[in-house]
C-alpha cells in the first residue's frame, strides 16, 4: 500500500510540474502574421524570414523590429533586427535565425520603428506585436 501511494503522489507531482512548464513556455514558431491596417509583417518559419509589406499609398512606410529575451540573462528584451517597407513596389524582407534559448517577439509600426517588444493600439501607438514565440 505504501508503494502504490508513493507512486500516485510521484505521478501527480510530475503531472503538475509538466503543466507549469507547458503554461510558462512561449508558443513555438510557425508562420505568424501581424496586420496593422497600413501594412503587415509575417514571420516565415521555413528559413526564419521576416517579410514586411506597406499596403497603403499614404506617404508613410511600415517599420518592423524583432526583439529577443534570453533565458540565461535577466536584461529583458533587446532589439536584434529591423526591417522596413514603403515607397516602392513589393515588400521588404530579412532573415534572422530564431533559436530556442529564449523568447522572441516582433512588432510592426506605421511611420516609425518600434521602441519596445510589446506595443499595441491600446497604448496609443500605431503598432502591434506578435506575442512571444521561439523555435
Amino acid at each position: 500500500m505504501f508503494n502504490s501511494k508513493l507512486t500516485r503522489m510521484a505521478a501527480g507531482a510530475a503531472g503538475a510540474a509538466a503543466m507549469i512548464v507547458a503554461t510558462a513556455s512561449p508558443a513555438f514558431a510557425a508562420n505568424k502574421t501581424v496586420d496593422i491596417g497600413h501594412g503587415y509583417m509575417t514571420f516565415i518559419d521555413d528559413g526564419d524570414v521576416f517579410k514586411i509589406c506597406d499596403t497603403q499609398a499614404d506617404g508613410k512606410g511600415v517599420y518592423g523590429a524583432v526583439f529577443y529575451n534570453s533565458y540565461f540573462t535577466t536584461s529583458g528584451y533587446e532589439r536584434v533586427m529591423t526591417v522596413s517597407d514603403g515607397g516602392d513596389s513589393g515588400c521588404g524582407s530579412k532573415g534572422y535565425n530564431i533559436g530556442n534559448s529564449g523568447s522572441y517577439t516582433f512588432v510592426i509600426c506605421w511611420g516609425k520603428y518600434p521602441t519596445s517588444a510589446f506595443m499595441d493600439p491600446t497604448m496609443g501607438e500605431p503598432c502591434n506585436d506578435s506575442g512571444e514565440f521561439n523555435e
